[in-house]
């Protein structure tokens, strides 16, 4: 069902026909709430899309909203935008796509698929993709950013039926490899068609920089590393990267685990010669991307990087295939396709497994609702501090960390830490007063209603916030009828499962973001990899001086420098 929303249109001329399709249907699962309400500043993220079109001149415009329309309708402005609504996004963005498409099937020209959870798309982006499909060279059009293609895709009418046969959680992007001579990339100065703000631990980044007054660029260019392998400012990575050291990767991995310390190895599994890579060879990455171990050639070496980087974030491991050939056919769950840019050609994948410290369980007490918590962390993967006064660590095998001074427990809070407070009244406030005022993932009090009711009135006197005392739990535990004490620890961890499969997942935080570097390294324009100025690999056109990363990039520019340059 479709309605038009009035309003007055901004002044200007449609550029080249083009219709945009505003993709703001998602469940928005990462986010945890409607990515459409979320405010980036001072407007929510799709009055900011609809904003940059209006900018752009881009029109008409169709909007597809979800299960939540009626909230965003009230909070957003439509002028002359066209409002559908998607009645059942669960399938993913191909049903919002085929909602979309349906509004526009009678307009000619071209289809732009806009996402509302990329904000920072420039007009100017937008208003160059309509103005480079009007010119009737190509079919799809994509920008592109230092060489990586994002979003928004435009796309020719005609492609409409192709595009609405696409099943799951995936955008128009499956047809390409359908039609690789009719792509045409666009190249623009705009990092912001690389990002999308998913999760809460995205719109931060965005957040702490508007509170820091960090420019919008640097913020963009921090968000897009992942996907620009790395093509950041030096002064933005953590430690120099080297990938082959004369080290025992095993080992050092072992290491690791053992120190509680997040990092993520990759391991060559399958190549295709040519490549420097070979089945086995394997390198650890930490998160702030330095890495030590071999797994290919430099380009390879970016990539992989990226993805560790990714992996660790998110929690998840992949697989990365690094392949020359762009006719990779339709995306397959847990595959990250990389094209292989470097001359070596040959194709490498490679087994990306991230490995996060365990999360900790800090149980305060020595009960027996304490000691059968103790003993079901380790088998739900958690590693286990007990703060319990007199304790003694022979009894208590299952146990990883023995704290006996209460005072002390500050220094075990470390995140993610989900922290249970069952010592029977003998010093719950005692407890609680250092917990609830660190960043902690859970807390939860083991005590009657009555007994609870006492503790949180104590807090407040002694003057923890009303935020503060509304993140202790109490009744703790799902509601299974417990009774015994195993029952009401087998409870507790079912809530605490429970929270950790619901939260937004994002692992290991990226390493704080430094000031930009005022002389950024330069981009080689044959293969796009970053280029150190000092560099000897240089040539001039134009009155423009360009840096190569390889001396085979230097000749194939040298040779035909308008083939590189937008």
């Amino acid at each position: 069902m479709a309605r038009r929303a009035r309003g007055t249109p901004r002044p200007g001329r449609p550029v080249g026909g083009t219709t945009a399709v505003v993709l703001a249907a998602g469940t928005s699962s990462r986010m945890g709430r409607s990515k459409a309400l979320v405010r980036v500043g001072a407007r929510t993220m799709l009055t900011q899309v609809l904003e940059n079109l209006r900018d752009a001149h881009i029109h008409p415009v169709v909007v597809v909203l979800g299960r939540d329309a009626g909230a965003v309708r009230r909070a957003t402005t439509f002028r002359d935008e066209t409002v559908v609504v998607n009645p059942d996004p669960s399938p993913g963005m191909s049903s919002s796509l085929r909602v979309g498409l349906r509004a526009v099937s009678d307009l000619p020209g071209h289809v732009m698929i806009v996402l509302a959870d990329q904000p920072f798309v420039r007009p100017a982006t937008l208003e160059a993709l309509a103005r480079r499909a009007s010119a009737g060279d190509g079919r799809i059009f994509i920008p592109t950013f230092r060489g990586i293609r994002g979003n928004p895709v435009l796309f020719d009418r005609n492609l409409a039926p192709e595009v609405a046969q696409i099943e799951g959680d995936v955008g128009c992007r499956a047809m390409f490899p359908n039609h690789p001579s009719e792509i045409r990339e666009v190249p623009v100065d705009d990092p912001g068609v690389l990002v999308d703000i998913d999760t809460p631990a995205e719109l931060a980044l965005f957040e702490d920089g508007a509170r820091r007054r960090v420019s919008l660029e640097t913020t963009l260019l921090r968000a897009a590393g992942p996907r620009l392998a790395l093509h950041a400012a030096p002064s933005e990575r953590r430690a120099t990267p080297t990938l082959w050291l004369p080290a025992d990767v095993g080992a050092l991995s072992e290491r690791l685990r053992r120190e509680g310390q997040p990092f993520a190895l990759a391991t060559v599994v399958r190549v295709v010669r040519p490549t420097s890579g070979r089945p086995g060879y394997k390198a650890v990455v930490r998160p702030d991307g330095s890495h030590v171990g071999w797994v290919g050639g430099m380009c390879t070496e970016d990539l992989v990087v990226a993805e560790a980087r990714n992996a660790l974030r998110e929690g998840t491991p992949r697989l990365l295939r690094v392949t020359p050939d762009e006719r990779r056919g339709p995306p397959q769950e847990g595959v990250v396709d990389r094209t292989m840019v470097c001359e070596s050609g040959g194709t490498v994948e490679i087994y990306i497994e991230p490995n996060v410290p365990k999360p900790n369980l800090l149980i305060v007490g020595d009960s027996p609702v304490a000691a059968s918590l103790a003993a079901l962390g380790p088998l739900l993967g958690y590693h286990v501090t007990l703060v319990a006064a007199g304790a003694n660590a022979r009894d208590l095998p299952s146990v990883d960390t023995l704290v006996t001074e209460v005072e002390d427990l500050p220094k075990h809070l470390m995140a993610p830490t989900y922290a249970i407070v069952a010592t029977m009244g003998r010093y719950d406030e005692l407890a609680l007063a250092r917990i609830a005022v660190a960043p902690v993932a859970f807390v939860g009090l083991v005590a009657s209603r009555k007994r609870a009711a006492s503790v949180l009135a104590t807090l407040r006197e002694d003057g923890l916030t009303e935020g503060q005392v509304a993140s202790i739990r109490n009744p703790v535990g799902l509601d299974i009828s417990a009774e015994s004490p195993e029952e009401i620890a087998l409870s507790i961890m079912a809530e605490l499962t429970q929270v950790r499969r619901t939260a937004p997942r994002s692992t290991v935080a990226e390493p704080p973001a430094a000031s930009v570097s005022p002389d950024p390294p330069a981009i080689d324009p044959v293969c796009h990899m970053e280029v150190d100025r000092s560099t000897p690999l240089r040539a001039t056109h134009a009155g423009t001086t360009y840096y190569f990363c390889a001396d085979s990039c230097r000749r194939k520019f040298v040779k035909s420098p308008a083939r590189y340059l937008p």
